[in-house]
């Protein structure tokens, strides 16, 4: 019972802080690779009841997909670690990234969001698909070349 009661609590506080399960995955079977790892995945350290050392799962902020289970020291320093960039994107433009909404029934929804700052006004228009704005990119460029 407890355990149950433990996976549904878990899984519900990842729904709700934006974890989404790519193909094939459950959050099932995330909350069991997550229980049964054992030592984190960057320091190999055992995880126990000291803070520091209890297990994390951690998941990218911007896609939403699960990446390593860590302890709790190694998942605060994860992203701090990583070389900074302006702006992450999955495109390759600079002003085209993932966008992640959510609705009133809890649910996830995926786009792509087109954003740029062109002398004082924004442009900014959220689409379904990369092709869409990308297109969409070339358009605003060729309206208002880069300066």
């Amino acid at each position: 019972m407890v355990k149950n009661t433990h996976r549904a609590m878990t899984i519900y506080r990842w729904k709700k802080y934006g974890l989404l399960c790519r193909e094939g995955e459950t959050y099932d079977s995330i909350y069991d690779k997550v229980m049964e790892t054992e030592e984190c995945q960057l320091c190999n350290n055992k995880f126990n009841d000291e803070f520091k050392y209890q297990r994390c799962m951690d998941h990218c902020h911007i896609d939403g997909y699960f990446r390593k289970v860590l302890c709790r020291g190694c998942n605060a320093n994860y992203m701090l670690s990583q070389p900074k960039t302006k702006k992450y994107t999955n495109s390759g433009f600079s002003w085209i990234s993932l966008h992640k909404t959510k609705n009133k029934s809890g649910n996830y929804s995926i786009g792509w969001q087109y954003q740029r700052k062109i002398g004082e006004h924004k442009r900014r228009k959220n689409v379904k698909s990369l092709a869409r704005a990308l297109a969409l990119s070339f358009i605003y460029l060729l309206k208002e070349p880069i300066s």
